[in-house]
């Protein structure tokens, strides 16, 4: 199972709903209404904020990738 499958059974149907939403708007790059913001040392990666949760994706072929997403107590340490 992969790590953003599995960060979203954690949550309740409400947010993984929310989440969902977000997620796809991500991998067609609707971003227009989200506070994205590039990641200070990577080139082609971006943060999403959406209350203490945070979506890292990168850009590819007009499409967006979801690399991971976690609480933001928790995503910063994993980047590598």
């Amino acid at each position: 199972m992969d790590k953003v499958r599995k960060f979203l059974l954690k949550l309740t149907e409400k947010e993984r709903k929310i989440l969902q939403e977000i997620m796809r708007d991500v991998v067609v790059l609707s971003l227009k209404n989200y506070d994205i913001k590039p990641l200070k040392g990577y080139k082609d990666l971006f943060r999403l904020r959406k209350g203490s949760i945070r979506i890292v994706f990168t850009k590819r072929n007009d499409r967006g990738i979801i690399l991971d997403i976690d609480y933001r107590k928790d995503i910063y340490s994993k980047l590598y």
